[in-house]
């Protein structure tokens, strides 16, 4: 059996194991934990293997893992396992407070490994039409999580999560359709045509007309999986009723699939008509949607509602970055991914702490945070400092790279409407983020302290990771990055 179809056999083999298992939280609990760390243990062993041997191929080309792809398999392999450590924490507090029982808990963990599955098929995938399937199935691997304590609000999101995921994801059926059409007429070959590498290779040769409506449909289709305005409007929704653990693994990792397709499709499409439409398409979406969530952020009082509008804005810097273009722009959309995902991650685990300790989420009606779960303050406060760009923080690194490449580029007023939207964001940020801690605590109930050192063990690691990609040189993720983008560029 080879590496790559190792690593898709592992989370469903886990997910079946724990289907099985007794209805007891500590046999299932542990089963969690053991089979995410096998299988992040063999999504890293196959990005190793690309760093010294170059990419992989299995099953005739079906399956394959480039530079570009390892970038995504480390957030599904480092956040998805920190996320799942974490979960076993949370769950716990949900089966002390009567929200869940055991035979939910055992479909929640094992719900979660099939989610692993469909995201890990997604990166690897070299069929056109396969990816698109993966995705989709992503869709349905999650709903389940989001709605799991099925009550209205949560089943209403749900609800409207797939709803619109569909409707969106239809464009990019349609992309896809067209993308084999216009390959299979240049080289007339049906398997070949399939490929994101042969298109890859052959994409100077496709009608240029036929191209751009291609990365419209792509955009449209993979955008609204990504959160990108004005299709993002199942997010807030589901990111604020879902569990944290699952709000984390949506927005640090899922989106983030979906980012990768439509990277694949800018590329196919740059090479074919050259690089200036798709990067004024990208340049209008990334604005949009980082104005639009941004003002939406300032009205947020809910503290997973802000986090969710900051996937949406963040998403938007990925597309401005996109836009941007070049060598500058690119890197610093792939590692931006890579920097939003630590961070979100760490973000909605710590509005887990933070609801367990007042029993809502609603910032206004917190304060004193500071005093009750110092720890969890801290945690929260470093989220909301990488997501504003601090120096020192990860995602600083690549929005530094932005205003670099743009600069660079010429491209003045695009860095004047990226400072202004930035700027927007960082007052609704700290001033939501001193509401909470340091606010005055009148009439405010706890119900919980601080959490223990090993449940906030996952959030520290988290914290740890996005300090250490934002003061150093990470060189192996770095030649990742720079091979992606030169991956991306056709050389």
């Amino acid at each position: 059996m080879d590496s790559l179809t190792l690593i898709l056999i592992l989370p469903l083999l886990g997910a079946l194991l724990l289907f099985l298992s007794p209805k007891s939280y500590g046999i299932l609990s542990t089963l969690h934990v053991v089979v995410s760390a096998i299988t992040s243990v063999a999504l890293l062993s196959n990005v190793a293997k690309v760093l010294s041997e170059g990419t992989l191929y299995s099953y005739d080309k079906f399956l394959f893992l480039d530079s570009l792809g390892c970038v995504f398999l480390i957030l599904i392999a480092v956040t998805g396992f920190l996320v799942n450590l974490y979960s076993i924490y949370y769950m716990k507090w949900e089966l002390e407070d009567g929200h869940i029982h055991t035979s939910e808990l055992r479909k929640y963990y094992a719900l979660c490994h099939v989610f692993i599955f469909t995201m890990t098929l997604s990166v690897i995938c070299n069929n056109v039409a396969f990816m698109w399937a993966a995705i989709e199935a992503t869709t349905l691997a999650s709903v389940f999580l989001v709605a799991i304590h099925k009550d209205q609000k949560s089943t209403e999101s749900g609800y409207k999560y797939i709803v619109l995921c569909s409707i969106g994801l239809a464009f990019a059926l349609y992309a896809t359709v067209l993308l084999y059409s216009a390959t299979f007429s240049t080289l007339a070959n049906g398997k070949e045509s399939m490929l994101f590498t042969s298109i890859m290779s052959n994409a100077k040769n496709l009608n240029p007309d036929a191209a751009k409506l291609i990365f419209v449909f792509a955009l449209i289709g993979f955008g609204t999986k990504a959160g990108l305005a004005p299709t993002h409007t199942w997010l807030p929704d589901v990111h604020a009723e879902g569990p944290a653990p699952i709000s984390a693994l949506l927005s640090g990792v899922l989106l983030k699939c979906a980012m990768l397709a439509l990277l694949r499709y800018y590329a196919i499409t740059a090479q074919a008509v050259g690089p200036e439409f798709v990067q004024g398409v990208m340049l209008v979406s990334g604005t949009i949607t980082l104005f639009i969530a941004g003002f939406f952020l300032i009205r947020q009082h809910n503290v997973k509602r802000m986090f969710a509008y900051h996937s949406i804005v963040h998403m938007g810097v990925i597309a401005f970055a996109l836009g941007i273009g070049g060598a500058f722009g690119l890197f610093a959309a792939i590692f931006h991914c890579l920097a939003h995902s630590f961070t979100k991650a760490l973000a909605f685990c710590s509005t887990g702490n933070i609801a367990r300790i007042y029993g809502h989420k609603d910032m206004s009606k917190m304060g004193g945070m500071i005093k009750i779960a110092p720890i969890t303050t801290v945690m929260f406060g470093a989220a909301v400092c990488s997501l504003v760009g601090v120096p020192a923080f990860a995602i600083f690194v690549s929005e530094f790279t932005v205003f670099k490449g743009a600069i660079m580029s010429g491209q003045y007023v695009a860095v004047a409407l990226f400072a202004i939207a930035l700027v927007v964001i960082f007052v609704a940020d700290f001033a939501h983020f001193n509401m909470a801690s340091f606010g005055e605590p009148k009439g405010v109930i706890v119900h919980n302290k601080e959490m223990s050192f090993m449940e906030n063990l996952p959030l520290i690691a988290l914290c740890a990771l996005i300090i250490i990609f934002g003061v150093w040189h990470v060189d192996s993720f770095y030649t990742l990055v720079e091979n992606g983008v030169k991956i991306m560029m056709g050389a």
